[in-house]
Parts: structure tokens; sequence; C-alpha cells
């Protein structure tokens, strides 16, 4: 991969936010100052051509070119240089100018840079000719001037370049690195001896720059920027060649500290400057410089901690493993739910179109009953002896006369009584036209129901298109959902469980929203399967700082692997018990059950009884149940399963099919009961004080019409509540034996245990001793048992 080219979502810091007046921002305003102090940085006998190289790169860019031209040139002009550097490097900038349109026609950095410095070299020439020794000295000087120019353009572009997209940058290259280092440091050098009291400003902000080079990049940047702010000083006669390995060390130091604080950065950077400046120069040799270091220090020492946030965020020397991840999940998040979306308007489409088809409102219309009447007419009226008197001279009163027919057959079958005397008299057959007419109309009749049939199933059809295109709707809402893996806290997590002696293979950590998380560990299975449960759990609690809920898979099996899955702890448990018995002499229970966690820290408990008995019930039931599980378990909307439920009984078969669904959800988070009820019975809740609190209904089963309305309840409860779920077969028991549909819950009121098994046992053998042991209908009964966590 391209180390500069890493194009991801934008978090860094944007220097184009602060506006220094409407017409400057930032951004132009620290290209106005590089530009300004670097064509003032001189090297050898004059020798300044940064500005230039600096200009070069700013050919391509109309917005800022005239105003770093205009800092360029003020800052040559004041660059107190020979008079005849100051006119060759102003005119160059000014061809450069001139030509810049074209010049930015180029395609390259590199053509830009070898091209300033061919413009850069006759002017050169003609300088050393007019005001030279024209000696090979001068020669050199000019080949070095021609060689820097290009060098310093090309390098230069790198840095300017991050400056101009920092916003789209995840983290600054190496190349990056070292061209900002070079622009900041040759740009501080380019004040010049600019000072106050003894006091060299340049001396203070070249300690600056390399602290917080230090301090934001630890050794490689500290050092790397020591490195360059001694070669700076050194090629412009400032100082001696000592002071770069100086500098380069005390950058070195302080960044091996950064991970501490600042402040120990700062001693140590100072600290290893005065050790190594003394041994080689002696401690009271420069003593002004020793104080410009100590005020650059006090200043980088007071630099608040959000602007160094802020710094870090731009020059960020290597990629977060975890904003990494981040912006690969949610790069794919974005790229599925954009499939999903078209996915989901495709399937709407698709409905309305189900929905535009136009159906007839009445059995027959106004062509239907000329068609009839043409078939009559062919039927029994063609070769009739009174056909040309009936069609030919009289042919609107005979077709009046045989539309007022069908119109009255619409109101039911009719006999000759039913037709006008007129008609008896003059037509020859009368009986077969009234047989005939009744007959087609049936026939349109039944053609009307078939069609009525159909259009019912094209809206049930219809109606699941539309519920298949909110559920991709829903998945595609839930994938905005902010999941993230971290990758340190794995690591963290994998160091820790090793330090307590416990071997594992993989830990997963998923951070679901702000303040949710799952801990996936994988290991090899241990001889009882008890690690889990024991020290595992606590050494993770303990780590995270949360009470903990483990879940196992395969811990206690003949398998060598186990895995742990680790959330955090819900404020209720459950426990389900079921008890169950088939109608009399019936292999097959018409009645089906489930209960399961579902998601969210979300429990559902559910009971279906198929209309009918045995294998037909056993199989209706079975349906619902098993599109209930999948479905709630692929986390779909309760009001979308059920009606995909509905949907699928409607449409599995051409006769009437139904049944009951009776479910109920636990948020063992909030600690409430939802439930829903399609013609089911009663849900009983018994508290701990012994009342009993009744849940009912009276909507219909589904399966039985298209159109649905939920009833639905929610309730508190607490721990210790009993959630008793029953079928009709419990209910019926007591009032086919005038014990009235209550009978439960007197019953419930007596019990004494608290073991949910024996609760559902002994419910069901009440239920058949109320019927004397005879099993008229199936029998469920689901109890599920609250308790605190």
């Amino acid at each position: 991969m391209d180390r500069d080219g890493v194009a991801v979502k934008s978090r860094g810091f944007n220097l184009n936010k602060i506006k220094i007046n409407k017409y400057i921002n930032t951004k132009t305003a620290i290209f106005m100052l590089l530009g300004f102090f670097l064509s003032r940085f001189t090297i050898v006998d004059g020798v300044a051509p940064f500005g230039i190289a600096f200009f070069l790169f700013f050919v391509k860019l109309d917005q800022y070119k005239y105003q770093v031209f205009l800092s360029t040139l003020v800052g040559t002009l004041l660059s107190f240089n020979d008079i005849s550097y100051i006119v060759k490097y102003s005119i160059c900038l000014v061809i450069i100018l001139a030509f810049s349109n074209k010049i930015k026609k180029l395609d390259s950095v590199a053509k830009i840079s070898l091209l300033g410095a061919v413009i850069l070299l006759p002017m050169s020439l003609g300088q050393t000719a007019y005001y030279g020794n024209k000696n090979i000295y001068d020669f050199i000087i000019i080949l070095m001037e021609f060689v820097v120019t290009f060098i310093s353009a090309y390098i230069f572009s790198f840095g300017t370049k991050f400056l101009l997209n920092n916003k789209n940058k995840m983290y600054i290259s190496p190349e990056e690195v070292v061209s900002l280092s070079l622009l900041i440091a040759f740009s501080i050098i380019g004040i010049g001896n600019i000072g106050l009291l003894g006091v060299s400003a340049r001396g203070v902000l070249a300690t600056v720059l390399i602290l917080i080079a230090s301090i934001l990049g630890g050794s490689t940047l500290g050092a790397t920027s020591g490195v360059i702010v001694g070669l700076g000083f050194m090629i412009s006669n400032v100082v001696s060649a000592l002071y770069m390995g100086v500098y380069s060390f005390a950058g070195l130091v302080s960044g091996a500290f950064n991970k501490l604080n600042k402040y120990i950065s700062i001693l140590g950077y100072l600290l290893s400057w005065i050790i190594i400046y003394s041994y080689t120069s002696g401690i009271t040799s420069n003593l002004s410089q020793i104080i410009d270091i100590a005020i650059g220090c006090l200043i980088v020492s007071l630099i608040p901690k959000s602007l160094f946030n802020k710094m870090e965020k731009l020059v960020k020397t290597k990629v977060d493993s975890n904003e990494a991840v981040y912006e690969y999940i949610t790069r794919s998040k974005n790229l599925t739910n954009s499939k999903l979306m078209n996915i989901q308007r495709v399937y709407n489409e698709l409905a309305n179109t189900f929905d535009k088809v136009r159906e007839r409102d009445k059995v027959i219309g106004q062509r239907d009953i000329s068609a009839i009447i043409d078939m009559i007419h062919n039927d029994e009226c063609q070769y009739c002896s009174m056909q040309r008197i009936c069609w030919e001279s009289k042919f609107n009163y005979t077709y009046n006369l045989i539309y007022e027919i069908i119109e009255k057959i619409e109101d039911g079958e009719i006999s000759t009584r039913d037709i006008p005397e007129s008609f008896r008299k003059e037509c020859m057959k009368p009986e077969l036209i009234v047989r005939v007419a009744n007959y087609y109309y049936k026939l349109y009749a039944l053609d009307y129901d078939w069609n009525m049939k159909l259009s019912e199933s094209r809206q049930v059809i219809s109606k699941q298109i539309k519920d298949i295109s909110k559920s991709i709707e829903c998945i595609s809402k839930s994938l905005e959902q902010d999941i993230m893996l971290n990758l340190d806290k794995e690591k963290e997590i994998f160091d820790e469980l090793q330090r307590h002696n416990i071997i594992v293979d993989k830990v997963n950590y998923i951070q679901e929203g702000n303040d949710d998380f799952k801990i996936t560990i994988e290991m090899k299975n241990c001889r009882d399967g008890c690690l889990c449960d024991d020290k595992l759990l606590k050494v993770i609690s303990n780590f995270v700082g949360e009470t903990l809920d483990i879940q196992k898979i395969g811990c206690h099996c003949l398998g060598e692997n186990c895995k742990a899955i680790l959330t955090k702890a819900e404020k209720f448990k459950v426990v389900t018990e079921a008890a169950a018995m088939s109608r009399d002499g019936h292999i097959f229970c018409g009645d089906n059950y489930t209960f399961m966690e579902i998601y969210d820290g979300k429990y559902m408990m559910a009971i279906s009884d198929g209309m009918g008995k045995g294998k037909k019930a056993y199989d209706e039931s079975s349906v619902t149940i098993d599109i209930l599980e999948n479905m709630m378990e692929a986390k779909i909307d309760k009001e979308i399963v059920i009606n995909t439920i509905n949907n699928m009984l409607l449409l599995k078969s051409s006769e009437e099919i139904f049944s009951t669904l009776d479910l109920g959800i636990v948020d063992l988070k909030k600690g409430r009961l939802e439930t829903v009820k399609m013609g089911a019975c009663s849900t009983y809740i018994s508290r701990e004080n012994k009342d009993v609190d009744l849940i009912s209904s009276s909507s219909l089963p589904v399966g039985i019409l298209s159109e649905i309305n939920l009833d639905r309840h929610n309730v508190k409860i607490k721990n210790g509540d009993f959630i008793i779920m029953v079928s009709d077969g419990i209910v019926d028991a007591g009032k086919n034996n005038d014990f009235g549909e209550n009978w439960l819950i007197y019953f419930l009121k007596k019990l004494t245990t608290t073991n949910p098994k024996e609760i559902a046992n002994q419910i069901l053998d009440r239920a058949l001793e109320l019927q004397l042991g005879e099993v008229d209908d199936d029998m469920t009964v689901l109890v599920t048992k609250v308790v605190s966590n």
C-alpha cells in the first residue's frame, strides 16, 4: 500500500476551520509565513533558493499562488542579502509567476522542480559573469544552488501536500515528517538574528520544534528534528557541526520519555542538552544558548494538553490499529447498508406492482352481460324459427328483455315465473332461455370467486413482500449501530489471562454502543469445564470492572475446543420449565412451544395451538413456532414475524388453517414482560406475595384474516415472580367441569413450591384431575421463574 495514499473517513484536525479574516484562512497564513521566512534562509555566500523552491509547488494552486508569491517576494526583499542575489531571486519569482499557467500543465512535481532550477540557472550564470571572479568555486556554487533548488522543491512538496490535505489523512508518512521538519526548521533559521534582551527567537523556536516533535512522535521524530535543526544551523553558519549531534541526542532522549508525560520529556531534553554541551564545549562557553533552550522548554510546558491533542491528530506518525479496524468496519457497513437499501427499494416496488393490479368489484359488468346475451343467442336463438322476428325486426326490444332477465339473476337464480309475461308469450322456449342464462351466470360467478381468491392471495403476497422489505430495512438500521473491535483491549485481556496462568487461543472484544460489550474466549477444553465458571469469569470481571455473565459452548463436551462468551450481567435471570400432554390416543400433540434467549438481553417464551387435532394440528403449530424461532433469532421485529406467520398459514393450503400464538418476551435488563396474544389463553403472573395478575386478550388466531391487529401488553416483573403460560386444554379443564375459567388463579394462590418444574407438573396433574383422567384437548404449561441476578 502506498504510505501516503490512505484515503479514510476524516477524524483529523482541519486547519481550514480557523479563519483569520474573511479573506485569509489558517492554511493561507501558514503558507505565507513559510514563504516569507524560507526566502530569508541563506546558506553559503548569499545562496538562498528555498523561497523559490517553496513557491514552485503553488503554481498549480490558484487559491494560494498570489498570496505565497507576495510573501516570498517580500521575504526576499527583506532578507538583507547581497543586492545581486535579491534582484536575481525576485526576477526568478516573477518569471515563475508569469509562466505559472504553462508550468502547472506539467504532470509531476519532479518536472516542476527541475524546471524551477533550470529557470534559476541562467540567471545565476549571468550573475557570476557580471559580478563574480569566474573561477571554479563560483561554478561549484552555481551547481550547488541548482541541485539544492531541485531537491528542496521536491522535498518541500511532501510537507506542503500534507498541510493541504491533512483532513483526509489518517497518519503522516516518513517523507512528510522529514519535509515538514525541514520546512519548519529552515523557516525558524530564516527569522535571522531577531531577539530581545539577548534571547534569540530562532534558538527558542528551534527548541520548541524539537520538543513538540519528541513529545508527539517519540525518539524517532525527536532525533530527526534534532538532526534537521542542527543541519540548518550548520549550513547557515550559525553554529558548528557539533550542534547537529547535540540537538539530535537531546531529541532522542526527550522522545524516549514521551509515553510518561511532557514534563519528563522536557526535563530529559534540557538535561541531555546541558550534559552533552558541557562535555564538548564547557558549561560556560555559551550561556545565552542555554537560556534560549530553557525559555523554549518553559514555553512547551505551558502548552495546554488540548492543543497537543490537536497537533497529535495533525501529525500522527502511524495508523492506530483500532482506528484502522473502525474505518474498515465503517466502510463495510456503509457499503452493505447501501446494497441492502437498494434491495429494499426493489421489494417495495415489487409489492406496489401487486397492489396496482385492478380487481373486479362485481360478478358481471356491462361487457359480461353483452357476452352472456351473445352466448344465449348462439345456443338457443340462432336456429329458432322466430329468430328473424326477435333478433332482426325487434332487436332492441328482445335485447333489453334478456338484459333485464340477466340483471334479475344477480339477485339469485330465477325461473320462468320471474321473467316478464310478454317475454313468456312471445318466446318459443322461455324455459331454455332462463336455464341457459342461469348456467352462464353461474360460470361467471365461479370465475369471480376464483378471481377474488387469487386477489386475496396476491394481497397476502404483496403484504409479505412488504414485510420482507421492512425486515431488510431493520437489518440496514441495525448496521448503523456503533460496533467496534478493540484490538488493544483484546491484547490487554489476553495478557491478563496469561498473567493468571490461563492459556487461551483467542480473545475477541466487541464494543457495542457506548457502554455494552461482548468478550469471546476460545481455548482448549479443560477437564471438568469449571474453569469458565470460576477462574476465567473472576479474572475478566475484575479486569473490566464489571459483573459479567458467561455462556459456555462445548465446555462440557468430549471435543477439544471450548468457547466462552462473556457479557455484562443482566438485571434478571429466568428459568423456564414445561409440561405437556397430547389428546387421548394421539401421538402428535397439537400444541407446540419454545423458550430461548433471543437478542439484546431478551428472553422469549411461546405456545402455539394448532386447529383441530393430531398430525394436522401439530403441523400448523409447528410452522408457527419454527418461523417464530428463526425470525426472532435473526432480530426481526415481532410485528413482521407475526405477519409472516399469518401470511404463511393463509397461503399454505387451500383449506382454512389457523393456530393460536401466545408470545411472551422478557427484557432481562429492564425487568419488563411484553406479551402478544393471537387467540391465546390468558397469561398468569404469580407474585411473590401470592397475588396473581392476569393478562387476557380477545384477538383472533393467526391464519384467519389477512389483516391482523396485535394485542400487546407490557407489565413490570420482579424477583420471585412466576410467569405461567397455558394452552386452552388447561383452561377448559376447569370450565368443562363447572369450575370456571379462573380455577387456575385459585390453584396458583395455594401452591407452596417455588420450583418451576414442580409448578408445571402440578398444574398439568390438577387439569387431569378436573377431567377425571380424560384428556379432551392437548395440554401445555410453560412456567418461567424470574430471579434477580
